[in-house]
């Protein structure tokens, strides 16, 4: 029997619905061994490992978007832990943290199979590891405890500093996990919940944390700006990184721009040359005058974005070369037509936020502000997320 194809058009858009979520971006080809450096990985081999071992290797200077940095980078390890934490992220990993008995932790991962390229030699190990985990544990949204002993084999993995739950100091995972065990006479309890069953956030995962610093899209942390004070305490100077010579390149984002909204932004940014509080960030060492200023038009994005869908959109502008990312110091200011929404990791309740990822070697610091506030509110919300960009570029809120 011929079946009409489009009897499947509403069903084939109901089951992409929940499938739009979402692989990761930065060092996605890294992580899941589709670079052209994984195939020379011997994965018939490993190396025994510890904690403590992992934790003592230098971090490297520099991160290559697109390359590994050797050893750590094109060697299997095995490692044995206890596994204390662990989350489904909003890249679809499996976000797990191992502790050893003098409670060093770090982050091992499993991907999604399904955000895996075709030809990674990674994809087998990662599938098997996805089913080893699933046999024993639930993972969602919210972090959950456990004590259980473990063993993982993965990939060396240096990420990026960004708040992660569990993060070794100097960054290093195991990423992709290809194998997964627990021994066979332990039982998890407490941990096991039913599909679907959405248990409280474990508690201790946000002690630290005040209410604008929340939980982005890969583990990591981003500040929020909802609205009030544009600076304050919470935002000063944290003694690291600054972005000491800041231009703004405004990227409109969607086809809903009119003259009129255009203007108000671009009045929006001019005018922080002429604010106190702008001004008063030159004591950390900011350029405060002179601020340069160009706009780019992105007009395809969606109606509603994540904070994956963003980082997708810019680097997808610079790989293209509408985008010329080629100044460390530039901020992408990322204006959302009035029409959009967006969200990071669920939560639509701001105005604007800040953070930084890698579409090349080169970190990228973003802000994202909504359109659609009136003119004041519009100016308090791109300013206020630009401030802490230039003090705070990686957008973890230095907690």
């Amino acid at each position: 029997m011929r079946l009409n194809p489009f009897l499947f058009v509403p069903v084939a858009l109901l089951l992409a619905l929940p499938l739009r979520a979402q692989c990761g971006v930065e060092r996605w080809s890294i992580k899941t061994g589709t670079d052209s450096g994984a195939s020379a990985i011997n994965l018939g081999s490993y190396v025994s490992s510890t904690i403590y071992n992992m934790q003592q290797s230098v971090r490297p200077a520099s991160i290559p978007s697109t390359t590994r940095v050797a050893p750590r980078e094109t060697t299997q390890y095995q490692v044995s832990g206890t596994l204390i934490k662990y989350a489904k992220e909003s890249d679809s990993d499996y976000h797990l943290v191992i502790k050893d008995s003098a409670g060093r932790t770090m982050i091992v991962e499993i991907p999604a199979p399904n955000c895996v390229g075709a030809g990674s030699p990674f994809g087998p190990g990662i599938a098997n590891a996805r089913r080893q985990f699933d046999a024993r544990f639930t993972a969602t949204t919210s972090f959950k405890t456990t004590s259980t002993a473990v063993t993982v084999r993965g990939v060396g993995f240096w990420d990026f500093l960004h708040g992660q739950t569990g993060v070794s100091p100097n960054g290093i995972e195991l990423h992709s996990v290809l194998n997964i065990t627990f021994p066979a006479s332990l039982l998890a309890t407490g941990v096991q919940s039913l599909p679907g069953d959405e248990p409280a956030a474990d508690p201790s995962d946000d002690v630290h944390y005040p209410a604008d610093v929340i939980g982005d899209e890969d583990g990591g942390r981003v500040r929020v700006y909802r609205g009030g004070a544009v600076l304050g305490d919470d935002a000063l100077f944290h003694g690291g990184v600054v972005v000491e010579d800041p231009s703004v390149v405004i990227v409109f984002a969607g086809d809903r721009w009119d003259a009129a909204h255009r203007a108000a932004v671009q009045r929006a940014v001019r005018s922080m040359s002429a604010d106190a509080g702008f001004r008063d960030l030159d004591r950390y060492g900011v350029r405060t005058f002179g601020l340069r200023v160009n706009a780019v038009q992105l007009p395809e994005a969606g109606r509603d974005l994540s904070e994956l869908d963003v980082q997708r959109l810019l680097a997808n502008a610079v790989e293209d070369g509408r985008i010329q990312h080629v100044d460390e110091n530039a901020i992408y200011l990322v204006m959302l037509d009035p029409a959009m929404d967006a969200s990071i990791a669920s939560d639509r309740d701001w105005r604007s936020y800040h953070s930084e990822f890698h579409p090349t070697d080169l970190a990228m610091r973003y802000v994202v502000a909504r359109g659609g506030l009136d003119e004041a509110a519009l100016g308090d919300a791109i300013h206020a997320s630009v401030y802490r960009a230039l003090v705070n570029p990686a957008g973890n809120g230095w907690f």
